[in-house]
């Protein structure tokens, strides 16, 4: 009996491979906002830098969604391991992390850039903690 308990905390505990879908799903999300601003409400999407403006393309969207949800996962991965409130933790960290990367939009070169770029971030920040949330809840470490 102990050892089929083993196993079935074995099977749910989570995996690399669980959270690519929910990382492939906030890229999806993140791209499809970005189309619809970019090309249908024709919003130029770019941030101040040290040397001028720098463009905000599909690709590095993609690529930060991916790595932003991939991020949360191993770090919830980790909390789940070390903590039996492991979800509770992370879901507070994820909050905060989403509030702290809105102060990244306020670089952006317009009022409408900026509003965007902050509805990307509510985006991808609402998917991964969403999504990751109901993948690990009720999983034990």
């Amino acid at each position: 009996m102990f050892q089929l308990e083993a196993e079935q905390a074995e099977v749910r505990r989570g995996r690399w491979r669980d959270d690519w879908s929910v990382a492939v799903t906030a890229a999806g999300a993140a791209a499809l906002v970005w189309c619809v601003v970019t090309q249908a409400a024709s919003v130029d999407l770019a941030v101040r830098s040290a040397s001028g403006a720098q463009e905000v393309n599909v690709v590095s969207v993609v690529v930060t969604a991916l790595v932003a949800a991939l991020a949360g996962g191993g770090l919830l991965r980790v909390l789940e391991r070390r903590s039996r409130r492991g979800l509770t933790i992370w879901s507070w960290v994820a909050a905060a992390v989403l509030a702290v990367s809105l102060v990244g939009p306020l670089g952006a070169v317009s009022l409408s850039a900026g509003v965007c770029l902050a509805l990307l971030h509510v985006v991808v920040g609402a998917v991964v903690i969403g999504l990751l949330r109901m993948r690990h809840a009720g999983r034990v470490a």
